[in-house]
């Protein structure tokens, strides 16, 4: 009678850690965040005047939900009463915290009012409104195109500044002295 009590708790201790062990690992896999393919992100913070969108073909959700890694993106800026402004990239990271958006990846941005820019990096600070970058970026229009080094580009006010190194072009016909 002993040998089968014995018996009896050895293979009910056994049963019981399986289920533990498998337990474990979902809880690994939830750990690492969770991945989505083809989203749309909306943030419509009332108490900010810019909205925005972000499509992208696949996104990561840290555990805690507020950091979000994607790839293959598109991010549409929607300042209130202003030009709405799109960006395409390769890659970006999202902060909720921080309110900051890293963007990364042949950058190429349109405003509704028909400007273009492209450069490597650029950062949005959601809190502040504006998107900005230190590397090379071009700028162009239907009369003009700029390349410089740096990029702040403020949504609310529609102020575009090149810092540095600026060289313009300016399409058309010479004008008269």
């Amino acid at each position: 009678m002993g040998c089968l009590i014995a018996a009896m708790t050895i293979y009910l201790s056994q049963a019981h850690r399986e289920p533990v062990e498998q337990k474990a690992a979902q809880d690994k896999e939830s750990e690492e965040g969770i991945r989505l393919k083809d989203i749309h992100y909306v943030q419509d913070d009332p108490a900010h005047n810019v909205k925005w969108s972000l499509d992208a073909s696949e996104a990561k959700l840290s555990k805690d939900q507020q950091f979000i890694t994607f790839v293959n993106f598109n991010l549409t800026l929607k300042p209130e009463n202003k030009p709405t402004v799109t960006v395409q990239g390769k890659q970006g990271e999202f902060d909720k915290r921080t309110g900051r958006l890293v963007l990364q990846g042949d950058l190429m941005g349109e405003t509704e009012d028909g400007y273009r820019f492209t450069t490597e990096q650029a950062v949005y600070h959601h809190k502040e409104g504006y998107l900005e970058t230190d590397k090379a970026v071009k700028i162009s229009g239907t009369f003009f195109s700029i390349e410089g080094e740096g990029l702040s580009l403020d949504l609310g006010n529609e102020k575009l500044q090149i810092l540095s190194n600026a060289t313009t072009l300016i399409y058309g016909e010479p004008p008269v002295l």
